[in-house]
């Protein structure tokens, strides 16, 4: 059975240098990808701004 992916798109962001530094730890901590993680975090904080405004 083939699964498909979604398409994505590059997005280029600027996170100051502390942030990238724990991102990194936590993403091998966690053994994900900081991407992973960055786009958990967006979906989390876009699916609460939506709920509050509920």
């Amino acid at each position: 059975m083939k699964t498909t992916r979604s398409k994505t798109i590059d997005v280029r962001v600027r996170v100051k240098p502390n942030l990238h530094e724990k991102l990194k730890a936590y993403a091998d901590k966690e053994e994900r990808s900081m991407n992973y993680l960055i786009n958990k975090a967006v979906e989390f904080y876009l699916n609460k701004s939506e709920s509050a405004k509920a």
